[in-house]
């Protein structure tokens, strides 16, 4: 007789036509969500293309003076941002220069304004007795000057430096003084000399191939480390939980050790610090006492749960079987990545544009802009915003329903006498052509979720800027942003899950959200351990990859030529690769977690469905998770 998993809350009653996997018989499901979503992705092209047209994003990145004119657009003639006064308590002193000086004696014309009436000159040319020495050898002999003079002179805003300087990005003067500083100094030198960077450079073109060849070694490693969960991963399990033990009894030990020492010492000594050892001694007793009742409680809590780890155990490891067995899912997260990106660039660089909507201009008090909306472009602007986050959102929920889906149909054609045929191609026209709308309602909640997080996130930069280092009021707006912050990971598991329903049934959003939620509560150990187990298998996994793609790379630059003797040095090529691979370690995972989640729900489903049809074990189980079923049976 099989022994009976009582631990779990009793589920409710599956539908028996998912007794042989995903139902064939699909429906549109959120069809109004689906057309909301076309319709706010036509309205963002709306907003983009108005920005595009009437938008000034050329005011946003100006340079402005004292009078709030930008240079160049407000005055052609002088298209440079100039700071006579080299002095953070005088930067809202700026004037427009038509070129950047060159030197303390060179001569620019300017355009005078209400703060600057005569154009820079010489600062050595200043009437004013002071010990201080006019050098810019540093910034801080800069400084220095700037204050001896400022605290002589009866009027120091009416007298302005001339300095050898630069222009950066095309906007403003640069101290050129303050570039050979960061040049002489160590602790720039070595990053940003160009000498240095030149050799980078010199190293990449060298290891060009090495670095090209990381992504394979990434990907062959990925597969290996695949293999390892497939075989070991369950003694890795065990031996986690055999050095939690063995760590929370050394621990303990340790504990009684200090108590006997401090015991010890109370007892051999008469003086005043023995009151203090006898505290200790007494407070370490009470800890060691605390220690071996967690001990105890671990342990039963091990017993009580061994067999659901043993199930996750199983779950993973048919997590990597999917993998192995549908290759060509690895094409999904790169294509939807690649889409990412070209939503966030095309998105970045729309808002600059709507931003440029508003009414811009210099206040004088800084060389920035400042820009103020009225009720209808802040409106769009902040649409906007709320639209790059659905529509990444979006993008993440497509790619967890097509290896959710691919999971399921995989799963369900396993078992003694079946064979399986790749389905890839089928969760993606079931995702485009049935279930975009549910992909868009649930991506809708997470982006609301999201675009109040950011919305506390602005509300404590406003309010630190209007009433300073309010502890009260920061402590409250953190509280909210941590809540917020852990209800967005709920939203998201939650709706991961939801897709692996929609996959399953071809139900609706909200319907799948709510069986997702009842299985989740029937089955809350089984889904805690899956994704904790899976959870740091995914960290080692990327920690696996990225290390050993390094390390295989390394070896090579140091022993094999030409890179051995070509190279300046081996450590940035490396650290290319590291990214490189740890890149290709989050594709892997991101399948794997999937996987583990899907696969689980498969169970789950076929095991309640074979037990309402009167059977005693999961029909479709893959050979991994049988080897749980046998071992849990008994006669």
């Amino acid at each position: 007789m099989k022994v009976q998993d009582v631990s779990e809350k009793q589920a409710k009653p599956i539908d028996s036509r998912l007794m042989n996997g995903p139902l064939p018989d699909r429906h549109c499901t959120d069809i109004i969500c689906c057309l909301l979503f076309i319709a706010s992705f036509i309205f963002m092209w709306y907003i983009a293309i108005t920005g595009y047209s009437l938008g000034k994003p050329e005011r946003i990145l100006a340079a402005y003076d004292s009078d709030g004119n930008a240079c160049d657009l407000d005055l052609p003639d002088y298209p440079l941002l100039f700071f006579p006064i080299i002095h953070p308590d005088y930067y809202n002193k700026t004037v427009c220069v038509e070129r950047c000086p060159a030197n303390t004696s060179d001569t620019v014309k300017c355009q005078t304004n209400k703060n600057i009436t005569t154009c820079p000159r010489d600062c050595t040319k200043v009437s004013v007795d002071t010990s201080v020495t006019f050098d810019f050898t540093s910034v801080t002999s800069m400084q220095n000057y700037v204050d001896q003079i400022t605290s002589q002179a009866s009027k120091p805003e009416n007298w302005i430096c001339l300095y050898g300087s630069q222009p950066i990005f095309s906007r403003a003067c640069f101290p050129s003084t303050a570039l050979e500083i960061l040049n002489q100094t160590s602790n720039f030198s070595s990053s940003i000399d160009l000498n240095r960077l030149t050799s980078w450079l010199y190293d990449l073109s060298i290891a060009k191939y090495i670095i090209l060849a990381s992504f394979f070694i990434a990907f062959g490693l990925g597969m290996i480390y695949m293999l390892i969960l497939r075989y070991l991963g369950g003694i890795f399990v065990w031996l986690t939980i055999l050095l939690y033990f063995v760590g929370i009894s050394v621990l303990a030990g340790y504990t009684w050790d200090q108590h006997l020492y401090y015991l010890n010492d109370y007892s051999q000594s008469a003086s005043a610090s023995s009151t203090n050892a006898a505290d200790n001694a007494k407070a370490l007793e009470y800890l060691f006492y605390i220690e071996i009742a967690w001990i105890i409680f671990s342990i039963i809590a091990f017993i009580c749960i061994f067999n659901k780890i043993r199930l996750a155990i199983g779950v993973v490891k048919t997590a990597t079987l999917y993998v192995r067995d549908n290759f060509s899912v690895m094409i999904v997260p790169p294509i939807i990545g690649i889409c990412l990106g070209i939503l966030w660039v095309w998105w970045i660089v729309s808002v600059v544009y709507i931003v440029g909507l508003g009414d811009i201009k210099g206040d004088g008090s800084t060389p920035f802009a400042t820009v103020t909306f009225d009720n209808t472009t802040r409106n769009m602007v902040y649409y906007f915003m709320f639209g790059g986050l659905w529509k990444q959102a979006f993008l993440l929920a497509l790619n967890q329903f097509i290896i959710g889906c691919s999971v399921c149909i995989w799963y369900f054609n396993q078992g003694p006498g079946q064979s399986y045929t790749g389905n890839l191609f089928k969760s993606i026209y079931w995702a485009f052509r049935y279930h975009l709308g549910s992909l868009a309602f649930g991506s809708f909640i997470l982006a609301v979720v999201q675009f109040i997080r950011l919305m506390l996130e602005y509300a404590k930069y406003q309010a630190k800027k209007m009433s300073g280092d309010n502890k009260c009021t920061k402590c409250i707006l953190d509280c909210l942003s941590c809540l917020v912050a852990c209800f967005e990971r709920f939203i998201e598991f939650l709706n991961k899950n939801a897709y692996i329903q929609i996959a399953l049934t071809s139900k609706s959003f909200c319907p799948a959200a709510k069986d997702a939620f009842e299985s989740i509560w029937a089955n809350t150990m089984r889904y805690s351990l899956v994704s904790g187990i899976g959870a740091i298998f995914t960290f080692i996994g990327k920690l696996f990859v990225g290390f050993a793609t390094v390390l295989f790379s390394y070896e090579i630059f140091i022993n094999v030529e030409p890179y051995k003797t070509e190279l300046a040095s081996p450590v940035v090529p490396s650290i290319v690769c590291f990214i490189i691979a740890y890149m290709v370690a989050i594709l892997f995972m991101s399948i794997y977690s999937m996987a583990c989640d899907a696969v689980l729900t498969c169970f789950i489903y076929d095991e309640e469905l074979n037990k309402q049809n009167g059977g005693m074990s999961a029909q479709h189980c893959p050979e991994t998770l049988r080897e749980w079923f046998d071992s849990t049976q008994s006669s």
